[in-house]
């Protein structure tokens, strides 16, 4: 028969200490226990809050384009005026947050700008730079431009559009780079115009529009030396 080990000797000739080891794996189970469940209960409760604001937030989409489609109707022939711009407003202002409103407020911006309202074009414009897209900044940036064209101020539709023109590239890039030449000259800065027609130049591109820069060049070198 094999021997009895010095440990399951002690246990079996001491069967309180059995009792009390238990006890304490018990305790230590209940507490670890009680600290998973309580984990556990934190992420259900998150992620029903998730799914409730998820729900929350798709019904507040679906509100805002059905709004933004009752108004869109306005937005064709004479009935495109400031009482379309002012229903389109009532959506933004109804339903901020949600790609509804920025849509509408694109439409609105677009519709104070064909009204000539210049400057709450811009004001709408600008509401819309919200920041990390590039892209996008780039495509409202280039419409405040306008604006601020429309306005008269000549120096800040320039500043705005020249980092349009270092954000675009290929065929579009050309034709920011001409219209910001423009914006320069107009803006009574000659020199930095006739920096722009050069690097127009110098690219190539069309043949046709060769003699157009050169002329352009000869004319804001020629200002811009006075």
């Amino acid at each position: 028969m094999a021997k009895l080990s010095a440990r399951r000797k002690s246990v079996l000739e001491n069967p309180e200490e059995v009792l009390n080891l238990a006890q304490i794996w018990l305790e230590r189970a209940k507490l670890q226990w009680k600290w998973l469940a309580l984990g556990l209960a934190v992420v259900v409760i998150a992620l029903a809050a998730w799914a409730i604001h998820a729900r929350m937030q798709e019904r507040r989409e679906a509100q805002a384009v059905a709004a933004l489609d009752q108004v869109r109707p306005k937005l064709a022939g004479p009935e495109a005026n400031a009482e379309a711009a002012k229903a389109l407003e009532q959506v933004v202002r109804g339903h901020s947050g949600t790609r509804g409103a920025r849509d509408a407020q694109i439409l609105r911006a677009n519709l104070l700008y064909k009204m000539k309202n210049y400057a709450e074009a811009a004001k709408a414009y600008e509401s819309l730079l919200i920041g990390g897209d590039p892209g996008w900044e780039t495509l409202i940036n280039e419409s405040l431009s306008y604006c601020y064209e429309g306005l008269g101020d000549f120096k800040k539709a320039a500043a705005t559009l020249k980092g349009v023109a270092e954000q675009t590239s290929g065929p579009l890039k050309s034709e920011v780079s001409q219209r910001l030449a423009l914006l320069l000259e107009q803006a009574g800065d000659f020199k930095e115009a006739a920096v722009y027609w050069k690097k127009l130049l110098d690219e190539g591109g069309n043949p046709a529009l060769q003699p157009y820069l050169k002329e352009r060049l000869a004319a804001a070198e020629a200002r811009g030396k006075k």
